[in-house]
């Protein structure tokens, strides 16, 4: 089950400056999702085109400190709708976080409600042109990210929708290595799609240079995972033949941000 842990303040020596000037940021990812933050609005719909197609190469990469899937030979799959506003999101890669407990390894958390997984699919603003011009937007980035939890004990059975990833991850135990895996990999995304609503919120990219670009998309159905299935994650290496038993980074402080949960509820 999900655990609620105490986390420990961000100190002032762990504040991280990542701006030229060397002045902090304050619109840092990842963060704890706290509903005395979080408001309630009613979006358009969000919609999402060609992420369950067959045609086309599906590539999974170790990269030597996370796991990448990337797209070729066809219509990459895009994202608009929702708190996008008039912008086309086209798809760039899906990255994975872990850590080395069940009970914690995903970047976000919800009302302090750790998960075992983060999946976090990424797209680029299409109204600038090429990918490398995103970075320094503050509306450059998305990414639409899953939570992911272990449920139960050792001999549970998988999640079969996330075999096609994870049952060739034996292929790419070694970092720099890829493997091509089925195309229509990322079904699994259907049942958090079918709920009726996400967390949004504006804030970085969690690996360097941190850049204060994205836009986060998190729904709030869980995905659900076996034990085996994320250990196989565990059992990749690094570049000095370690296991990579975690990739997460530390929460940031909120800062007055105000988190929006998309719903049909809300009243605007």
């Amino acid at each position: 089950m999900p655990v609620k842990r105490e986390k420990k303040a961000v100190t002032k020596s762990s504040i991280l400056l990542t701006s030229s000037s060397g002045l902090p940021k304050w619109r840092q990812s990842p963060i704890d999702i706290t509903k005395t933050a979080t408001w309630s609005k009613k979006f358009p719909p969000l919609y999402l085109t060609n992420y369950w197609s067959q045609d086309g190469i599906a590539t999974l990469t170790n990269t030597g400190k996370t796991v990448n899937v990337e797209f070729s030979d066809r219509t990459l799959p895009s994202m608009r709708g929702g708190p996008l506003n008039e912008d086309e999101f086209q798809f760039m890669n899906v990255q994975f976080r872990w850590g080395p407990e069940n009970s914690l390894g995903a970047e976000h958390s919800i009302d302090g409600i750790w998960y075992s997984m983060e999946t976090q699919v990424m797209h680029w603003n299409t109204r600038y042109g090429s990918i490398e011009r995103c970075f320094d937007k503050s509306d450059g980035i998305a990414i639409l990210s899953y939570l992911m939890q272990v449920v139960g004990c050792p001999g549970i059975p998988d999640n079969p929708s996330l075999a096609p990833i994870i049952d060739n991850l034996g292929r790419i135990k070694k970092m720099g290595s890829s493997t091509t895996i089925p195309s229509n990999c990322l079904l699994w995304m259907l049942e958090s799609c079918t709920s009726h609503g996400y967390y949004t919120y504006p804030g970085s990219l969690t690996v360097p240079p941190y850049s204060e670009c994205v836009l986060w998309i998190i729904p709030s159905t869980i995905t659900k995972i076996s034990v085996r299935q994320i250990d196989a994650f565990r059992n990749l290496y690094d570049d000095r033949w370690n296991n990579i038993l975690g990739n997460s980074r530390q929460q940031q402080r909120l800062h007055r941000r105000r988190i929006l949960y998309a719903t049909d509820n809300a009243v605007a």
